[in-house]
């Protein structure tokens, strides 16, 4: 009996530290890696002057020609639009990029994002591999009820966000594999059209306010940093558009520019295909122009 139960000690321990070891190994890869996301992106940049950041979701991402921005405004831009992230995970990327760099602009795309205060578990998840940086952790921590897990466990952190940090990025990020988006860009166009349009149901009522935007508000003001506010385009067939409305009272000084784009410039209700991109592209800049110069 004696002999059993140190033959399943041994395995236990044998286990622990291969998590151990895989937790490490897992880390360091995705630490020394040249950045495959935007996340890793801010974390490897310092010392930066950027005149305008984009932060918002894919209605960012696939909205903002970032090269064209560049080419009208003159000026030093960067997107940050990810993805299925929310304003919380907005306001962590905003934190971080703050802490190195300085930027002059954040314009931050707001529209049902609204409703939401809580991280997304598509962009957090990129986050695991950073739990030491303080600002990261400090995030975080108040976001997550397994947070203690995530930190002290081994490899349970890669375990259960195995989708977009598992074996198969890790493999990329080894091997210094180049992402489809370069991060320092960030702009992924949308090609063609979804036929026919489905449209998007916006929520028919609108919460008190939201404690995320009034943080990002208030880490502008600290860093001397101009945020403008504004709303992307939806296709025609979107159903209860007054939202935005009731999202301009709360928000007087949201720019929208929800309305008023052909159909055929979507690839689908809630986004702009890539010639869409190009002309709101346009219109964002030339409705912030004085404020930018």
């Amino acid at each position: 009996m004696s002999q059993f139960i140190k033959y399943l000690f041994s395995i236990l321990l044998l286990v622990i530290g291969l998590l151990y070891l895989c937790d490490i190994i897992y880390t360091q890869t995705y630490t020394n890696s040249n950045p495959r996301n935007k996340l890793q992106y801010i974390l490897n940049t310092e010392d930066e002057i950027f005149d305008v950041v984009f932060l918002g979701s894919s209605r960012v991402a696939n909205h903002i020609d970032i090269k064209l921005f560049d080419s009208l405004s003159h000026k030093k831009n960067i997107n940050l639009g990810v993805e299925g992230a929310g304003l919380n995970d907005n306001l962590l990327q905003l934190k971080l990029l703050l802490d190195k760099n300085y930027v002059s602009h954040v314009f931050l795309q707001i529209d049902f994002n609204f409703e939401r205060t809580s991280p997304s578990n598509i962009s957090i998840s990129e986050a695991m591999p950073f739990l030491r940086n303080k600002i990261l952790k400090n995030h975080l921590k108040n976001n997550f009820i397994n947070f203690k897990k995530l930190e002290y466990l081994p490899f349970y952190r890669y375990a259960i966000n195995d989708p977009k940090i598992g074996l198969r990025e890790f493999f990329f990020s080894l091997f210094n594999k180049k992402p489809k988006i370069n991060p320092s860009i960030g702009f992924s166009p949308k090609l063609g059209n979804i036929l026919p349009l489905k449209g998007q149901n916006l929520s028919e009522t609108i919460k008190q306010n939201n404690s995320v935007i009034n943080e990002i508000i208030e880490i502008c003001k600290k860093n001397k940093t101009t945020l403008t506010l504004y709303t992307s385009p939806f296709c025609s067939k979107t159903k209860n558009i007054n939202y935005i409305n009731k999202l301009k009272i709360k928000i007087p000084s949201l720019i929208d520019l929800s309305k008023g784009y052909s159909d055929e410039l979507f690839f689908n209700c809630g986004h702009l295909n890539n010639e869409g991109a190009k002309i709101f592209t346009t219109d964002l800049y030339n409705a912030t122009k004085n404020k930018l110069n």
